[in-house]
């Protein structure tokens, strides 16, 4: 292989002279540093970032089995190749070597055709690697984009049916990113939210009414408060829409952290923390936390905003109805976290009034 120099090799030993040796063989095509003991190394590394490491073994101090440990520890140095240096033959030595994250055992003494030939080998490997591992982050940006894509035309779907959901989804997923935020915040053990799970939770929150899709017109589109059996038809677009995600997981397999995700968003945001929601009557903890948080970005949405059968409430109106609520419709540990984040909201509300909406024109029916 010819070297760049753009690429880096870190030599540890104890041996002045094996540095210099390791030095001359490696510097016309590598960039070159010197480390004369396993602390000089680990100090340099914490600064210093460095294609692949010669390392030996029996040194003073901090010998090499002990930074190779402290390397496989650390998640930025673990990646980077270690070829041990030593005069300890024996395939016991070996195996400790590779047991450790060795990625090859170079015997002493050293010649320069076998240090170059094994360095280039796995210079190639970890070159090939990082490209690889460049190729993988694009391609995961790629897809990531446009499941981001597709998230927003199906909830443009819902805004073109509802010419009120459009902002109602631009502000609830607004408010549902607060919330989970907030909750990693506070790390309190009884709400665990990963950083995956926190960012499903959030671009799921899009599609939470997607079920209205199969909702009739006259219904939802209907200008007065709905009758009795109304409400109950429009309560089914929380099992229309845990079907359509269900039909999605079947064809997809079952691996999609984020379908599932959305499945109980969508199934479950209209369930009340005493047991009284639909549509299937959870209580408590078996109202999966997702839900939980849309609950929360979906009523306070409703109620600041702005509907034929009614006007929009203030923040503080809004508010007072929530903390009524809590421990009926909301959780009340939950809402206590929030009350630090709550002002936002009126933040968001204002900002984003308009955003978002499908057209206001007349629909035809």
């Amino acid at each position: 292989m010819s070297g760049k120099p753009s690429y880096s090799i870190l030599a540890v030993d104890d041996d002045a002279t094996n540095l210099r040796m390791l030095h001359e063989i490696l510097s016309p095509s590598y960039k070159v540093y010197a480390a004369p003991s396993g602390e000089r190394a680990m100090r340099f590394l914490e600064k210093r970032d460095v294609d692949l490491i010669l390392l030996d073994v029996e040194m003073p101090g901090l010998n090499g089995y002990e930074v190779i440990k402290r390397l496989k520890e650390d998640p930025r140095l673990a990646p980077v190749p270690v070829l041990f240096l030593t005069a300890q033959e024996g395939r016991d030595k070996e195996e400790t070597a590779l047991r450790l994250g060795a990625v090859d055992y170079i015997l002493k003494p050293i010649t320069a055709g076998v240090v170059l030939a094994r360095v280039n080998l796995h210079m190639e490997l970890e070159i090939y690697r990082k490209r690889l591992e460049t190729l993988v982050s694009q391609k995961t940006a790629q897809l990531s984009d446009t499941q981001n894509s597709i998230l927003d035309i199906l909830a443009g779907v819902t805004a073109w049916r509802d010419s009120g959901t459009g902002g109602h989804i631009t502000r609830t997923t607004a408010y549902s990113r607060l919330i989970v935020e907030s909750i990693i915040e506070h790390g309190h053990p009884k709400y665990v939210i990963s950083p995956l799970y926190g960012d499903n939770i959030v671009k799921s929150s899009k599609l939470h009414d997607i079920g209205k899709v199969a909702i009739s017109d006259s219904i939802l589109l209907k200008p007065g408060r709905l009758t009795g059996e109304e409400f109950d038809e429009i309560k089914k677009h929380t099992t229309f829409g845990a079907q359509m995600i269900d039909d999605a997981i079947a064809d997809l397999g079952d691996e999609s952290s984020f379908l599932h995700v959305s499945r109980e968003i969508v199934i479950s945001h209209h369930e009340w923390w005493n047991g009284s929601g639909y549509p299937m009557a959870l209580a408590e903890d078996e109202i999966p936390i997702s839900g939980r948080v849309m609950a929360i970005s979906d009523i306070y949405d409703s109620l600041t905003s702005e509907r034929p059968y009614k006007g929009a409430m203030s923040h503080d109106e809004a508010m007072d109805i929530i903390y009524g609520e809590t421990g009926t419709h909301f959780d009340p540990l939950l809402i206590e976290m929030l009350q630090d984040t709550f002002p936002r909201f009126e933040e968001i509300a204002a900002s984003q009034q308009n955003a978002g909406g499908a057209p206001r024109g007349k629909r035809s029916p």
